[in-house]
């Protein structure tokens, strides 16, 4: 079976709980729900990036859920500060007389454990708040990342010739941004009356949103460079892992919970 049937024969059978989960499930079951797909993705870049301590460097970064499912935002940026501290202080204790490569590899944990809390808990987090705002949005943004995606790979399949960010994904070009704006634009401009935006709103938020769901890809990548893999995992076939599906919402879940919570709501 090729790569495009397994990436469409998993789409079809995924879609549907996923679709259930993000209409049926009440906002604080979809938060956990939420920290449950943060816990998934941290252990794909722990592991990504190597290193010891993998499953504890992965457990800190998801404590930082709890103060933000409590709301507790100090809180979460004191155990942002902290939680290096202490990865620290562990490691120091159970690895004694271990002296080779030690220190670059501490520096390697201790950026993952930041970008981790920084760039997965934090925007998977502001996607699950999108549920308590109205049932609907949380599903809006995923369908309107997925027709982002959708029209940038045809865009850049049949169209592409300029390259967007060569050095990092070679396969990016700048067709393909703009069939990811299309792809956005044309999502919000169909719910435009259940978000409460005008048409012209709409399709300025659709394009902001194709922009920075390719940024979030670009970001990821260069994990993946960095890293030496193409793919986060294996576990979905046809798309990698929890961390290759997610990477679009790392910029776009925050600005669209914002901007819906603090202009229109």
């Amino acid at each position: 079976m090729s790569e495009l049937s397994k990436r469409v024969l998993a789409g079809i059978c995924l879609a549907p709980p996923i679709v259930g989960i993000l209409y049926f499930f009440p906002p604080k079951w979809f938060l956990l729900f939420m920290a449950t797909v943060s816990a998934c993705a941290l252990i794909e870049l722990v592991r990504m990036t190597g290193g010891k301590e993998k499953y504890f460097l992965a457990l800190l970064a998801l404590v930082a859920f709890i103060p933000l499912y409590r709301q507790s935002y100090v809180a979460y940026g004191l155990w942002l500060l902290f939680s290096p501290a202490l990865y620290l202080f562990a490691v120091s204790l159970r690895r004694r007389g271990e002296k080779e490569k030690i220190n670059a590899e501490i520096m390697t944990a201790i950026n993952t454990l930041i970008i981790g809390q920084l760039f997965i808990v934090l925007p998977l987090f502001y996607f699950g708040l999108l549920k308590g705002l109205n049932t609907f949005f949380p599903l809006i943004l995923l369908l309107a990342i997925w027709a982002s995606d959708t029209g940038a790979y045809v865009a850049g399949k049949n169209f592409g010739k300029r390259p967007l960010a060569p050095l990092i994904s070679p396969k990016k070009t700048v067709e393909g941004l703009f069939g990811a704006m299309v792809g956005s634009m044309l999502i919000l401009s169909l719910s435009s009356r259940l978000l409460g935006f005008g048409i012209f709103e709409a399709i300025g938020m659709g394009a902001v949103i194709g922009v920075l769901g390719q940024t979030g890809d670009i970001f990821e990548s260069i994990w993946k460079r960095v890293s030496n893999v193409k793919d986060s995992s294996s576990l979905i076939p046809g798309h990698g892992g929890i961390l290759d599906r997610i990477d679009s919402f790392i910029f776009t879940a925050p600005l669209f919970y914002h901007y819906l919570s603090g202009l229109k709501i």
